[in-house]
């Protein structure tokens, strides 16, 4: 009988072998140019899952496809997950091991935001991060890497958005558990020159712990 346990064994380490070879988010370089922080991001805790948040203004037009749905936003919060799981179509025990155990599709949520970060997540955990030019550059074009265009290079919506006037977009990542939610959110601080280690990220709290260490606490999640 030993030998179905060695045929087990063996196709776990060669599911384990083919997930993280599939490990394909960009992996932005920002340009070491010695210029001083002259912007901000914020990275948002929420639950699982965490959100970064950029200023409108700070993103190029042109540079997001789905920009022009938000014109009257003061910040725009944006997060990455699995196709069905994230928009909530798919939750519970089936919903995880759906997500993470073999390869599936993803989304870009996109929430505008009419005040200051702090102020419209006052119960959420949030971490101020000081950016150059360069390092804000590789940010958004980071982002725009993870929206899927059609063939008039416009965003695809694919659902409505978790937050009030927040919406879901196409992305053309893959996702499972070695290219998760934390992977892009870390990968997405590697590119705003904070050192995540994006391929390690597995959990919300190690993306908010490389987020404290390149940035500052603003405030933390409210405890019931």
């Amino acid at each position: 009988m030993q030998w179905w346990r060695s045929l087990l064994s063996g196709a776990v380490a060669v599911w384990l072998i083919v997930l993280a070879a599939r490990c394909h988010l960009p992996r932005p370089t920002v340009s070491s140019d010695g210029g001083e922080p002259t912007n901000a991001v914020y990275v948002v805790q929420h639950g699982w899952h965490a959100g970064i948040a950029v200023r409108r203004a700070d993103v190029p037009e042109g540079r997001w496809p789905a920009l022009e749905a938000f014109p009257d936003a003061q910040y725009l919060e944006v997060g990455w997950g699995e196709a069905r799981y994230y928009p909530g179509r798919s939750r519970g025990v089936w919903g995880v091991l759906r997500a993470g155990a073999w390869p599936t599709g993803s989304v870009v949520h996109v929430v505008p935001l009419d005040r200051p970060v702090p102020d419209r997540f006052p119960a959420q955990t949030v971490v101020r991060v000081s950016v150059s030019p360069a390092e804000l550059d590789a940010l958004t074009a980071f982002v725009a890497a993870s929206l899927a265009t059609d063939a008039t290079g416009s965003a695809v919506p694919t659902a409505p958005g978790n937050d009030a006037d927040g919406r879901f977009y196409a992305s053309p990542f893959t996702y499972h558990v070695f290219n998760n939610c934390n992977h892009w959110a870390a990968a997405a601080l590697e590119a705003a020159g904070c050192d995540a280690s994006p391929r390690w990220a597995f959990t919300v709290g190690q993306v908010i712990r490389r987020a404290k260490e390149c940035g500052a606490l603003v405030q933390e999640e409210a405890q019931a």
